[in-house]
């Protein structure tokens, strides 16, 4: 995740991730063997990126249960894309499906919990199989030269992410249609009583595509009016998420970080 996410955020500009600068802290109690283990797969995860790690910085923190991660990405573009430059006419497309990140983080840190709320242990394990599919990357290339405006869904799901194309954009965002997700995500989030809409949503992002443009990814789920920078969705107003749903389900385990 420390890198597959900031370089979702590069691509989505309609860049290719090439250099990283991971900040990781550690718990002072974290063995050079755990630290080893990490390093590798930030190595593993950049090479498999074509992406190489060029500098960052490592420490041994007090009073922190798991390690922290703040990554910077860097890549280069001839013709960025941007979150606020979709046009009125324009189609709205989902690319991936939404809250893969924070399905795959739930089954990972709360299977037993699911468990006895009565998910099947096969959900479970098949969502914890998902690491995989986080990284948007070459999906946000593919499309990159074809459309208006691109945007990641991260914190507060693809909700959140419509808000935040509506509002840069000062144009309406009106969805048609349903989000997409898998059957695991809708499972998971209805035993935990969470709103997979507002669900933190790596391995999916948000695209407006001139309207005589056929999307070779994705689902058509909405269209850009003229407007007032709102967003709506099933007939009501998006507003402005400041909890992702996965903060809720974990609060009691972030906040002794």
């Amino acid at each position: 995740m420390g890198i597959n996410i900031p370089a979702n955020d590069i691509a989505v500009t309609g860049a290719r991730p090439r250099w990283a600068l991971p900040t990781i802290q550690f718990p002072e109690d974290y063995t050079r063997d755990e630290v080893s283990r990490i390093l590798k797969d930030f190595l593993c995860a950049a090479k498999a990126l074509g992406m190489v790690i060029i500098g960052g910085h490592t420490e041994f923190v007090s009073h922190l249960s798991r390690p922290l991660c703040t990554t910077t990405a860097m890549g280069l573009t001839d013709r960025p894309v941007f979150t606020s430059t979709s046009r009125p006419g324009d189609t709205i497309v989902q690319v991936g499906d939404a809250g893969i990140e924070g399905t795959w983080i739930l089954a990972c840190e709360q299977g037993d919990e699911l468990v006895k709320r009565g998910v099947p242990e096969e959900t479970v394990k098949s969502a914890s199989r998902w690491r995989d599919l986080i990284s948007v990357v070459e999906d946000a290339l593919l499309v990159a030269n074809e459309v208006t405006s691109m945007h990641d869904a991260t914190e507060g799901g693809v909700l959140q992410c419509i808000y935040e194309m509506a509002r840069c954009s000062g144009n309406r965002f009106v969805l048609d249609d349903d989000i997409v997700y898998r059957e695991e995500t809708v499972t998971i989030c209805r035993s935990l009583g969470l709103d997979p809409d507002r669900l933190i949503s790596s391995g999916c992002f948000v695209a407006t595509f001139p309207r005589d443009v056929k999307p070779p990814l994705g689902k058509v789920i909405g269209h850009v009016e003229e407007g007032d920078g709102e967003a709506i969705y099933k007939g009501s107003i998006v507003v402005e998420e400041t909890e992702d749903e996965l903060f809720k389900a974990m609060g009691k385990t972030l906040a002794h970080l």
